[in-house]
């Protein structure tokens, strides 16, 4: 027992070589200077949350060990840990620094490759370079945010390892169904947490899936709608023209009258196409509306979302239904008039 005792003993002075309260010291320190660095973030998450990291991520010898060990170990404020703990196998076993943290020049630079491919939030937080290596940001939470989001993406190899290893149950590492970000996935696939259109209109429960794909539906309907109204309004522009020609064909005047005492007079055909500004402009306004509801259908259906995707074709399959008869309708009228000048003129 007494021989156990020392041992003991020995092991816990040999350890506490550099105690919590000098690790806390160094801590403050370091991230007064570089408050970036993905030790500091951790530092933040444990001070916050306790349990926001497993045990014994959270204690400032293994919070110190993430800039010292792996990240900054030359700065000044790493040298109590540096001549305590960096060579001592017991301390690391006991006070381990989180396994593949990325360092701050690996986060920066892959911030820096995920935003020059794409702008996703984050990317205004953390103004990099491609010559940067370090940002006063948040680099870890700005990393973490945009991998959670396209897990897919090369530059998260380091984020994908580092879940594996150590957080997989951390708020960096995971979300609730009431704050995750939807995932980017550039296939088909079911879920009911997409981006739909815009920020804030995303689905996180059945019945909120349910009401967004019934919008989908109703919007596509809508479109084949204002589609078939444009068919109808350039028919009806087309009609116009012809018997405008038709009725300035008749003669206007007396002596050109095949009955002299009842001169014809296109007064009327006048009227009907006084203001050929007025049609230009409706025409302009519908192929306005067109466009930005088939280019926001398209950007639906490019979430590759199955459910919202056949949302989409079905409206569109049940709004082109409902517009056939229409269309036929003024189409038939349309070849009636023309039949009917045809034979009058």
């Amino acid at each position: 027992m007494t021989t156990a005792f020392l041992l003991f003993t020995f092991l816990w002075h040999l350890v506490k070589a550099i105690d919590d309260a000098t690790a806390n010291s160094s801590i403050s320190d370091l991230c007064i200077q570089m408050p970036g660095m993905p030790g500091c973030a951790l530092r933040t998450f444990c001070d916050t949350s306790p349990s926001s990291l497993a045990q014994p991520y959270c204690q400032p010898i293994s919070l110190l060990g993430d800039i010292c060990l792996n990240d900054m170990p030359r700065m000044a404020s790493c040298q109590p840990y540096n001549e305590s703990c960096s060579l001592n196998t017991t301390c690391q076993s006991l006070y381990p620094p989180v396994p593949q943290l990325p360092t701050s020049l690996k986060l920066a630079q892959n911030i820096y490759s995920i935003c020059s491919a794409m702008t996703m939030d984050g990317c205004s937080t953390c103004q990099l370079t491609s010559a940067s290596t370090y940002s006063d940001c948040n680099m870890l939470g700005v990393y973490a945010g945009m991998c959670k989001v396209m897990p897919g993406m090369t530059q998260c190899s380091e984020y994908v390892a580092m879940c594996s290893a150590s957080l997989k149950g951390s708020s960096l590492c995971t979300s609730s169904a009431s704050d995750a970000p939807p995932e980017m996935k550039m296939y088909f696939h079911t879920g009911i947490v997409e981006y739909v259109l815009f920020q804030g209109w995303v689905p996180r429960t059945t019945v909120q899936y349910g009401f967004t794909l019934l919008g989908c539906f109703i919007l596509a309907i809508i479109y084949e709608g204002f589609l078939a109204l444009h068919i109808v309004l350039d028919t009806y522009i087309g009609t116009t023209k012809d018997q405008n020609k038709s009725l300035q064909s008749f003669p206007t005047s007396a002596s050109q009258s095949t009955n002299s005492s009842t001169p014809i007079q296109p007064a009327r055909s006048k009227a009907r196409f006084a203001w050929p500004w007025t049609q230009m402009v409706l025409r302009g306004l519908l192929r306005l509306i067109n466009a930005t509801l088939a280019y926001a259908l398209m950007l639906i259906a490019m979430t590759y979302n199955v459910g919202l995707f056949f949302g989409v074709v079905l409206g569109l399959a049940v709004g082109s239904m409902a517009t056939t008869g229409i269309l036929k309708a003024i189409q038939h009228n349309s070849y009636v008039t023309a039949r009917d000048e045809e034979l009058c003129c």
